[in-house]
């Protein structure tokens, strides 16, 4: 909360700060990028992450300084083996992506797994996804 706290605070006292305002936009700056293959099955590998993105950054609807704050977990499904999970905020006036996750099912790895962060410093938490995946760290955000 304290993260999610901080980010709305930042946007709204920044007003136009280059954050990306869109799925397609934060995989397009690549920052923080982490990728991997892993061996579950594209369903279960979809919803480990999608489990600990929505502990872990949707919190819904908040009062923060000036109005509120909504940060929840858009999942798209492309239909082309591909699903992407995207932790979106919504503070007062300004929408923008903090993070992006595809998972696509490939003939050469069963989940092969994207990660890109809003910004370089979500390096840790890109690189975190695989141990979710791997069973190691759930507790941690």
């Amino acid at each position: 909360m304290g993260k999610c706290l901080t980010i709305c605070l930042v946007m709204t006292l920044a007003g136009c700060v280059s954050v990306p305002k869109s799925v397609d936009e934060i995989k397009a700056a690549g920052k923080a990028k982490h990728s991997f293959c892993s061996g579950k099955s594209h369903q279960e590998t979809v919803a480990i992450i999608e489990q600990q993105l929505n502990r872990c950054f949707a919190h819904g609807v908040q009062e923060i300084v000036g109005g509120t704050s909504n940060t929840f977990i858009e999942k798209l499904d492309t239909g082309k083996n591909t699903v992407t999970l995207a932790s979106v905020v919504h503070a007062n006036w300004n929408r923008f992506y903090q993070m992006r996750v595809d998972i696509s099912a490939l003939s050469t790895c069963p989940s092969f797994v994207e990660a890109y962060g809003m910004s370089d410093s979500w390096s840790d938490t890109t690189k975190l996804i695989q141990s979710w995946v791997d069973g190691e760290s759930i507790d941690k955000c």
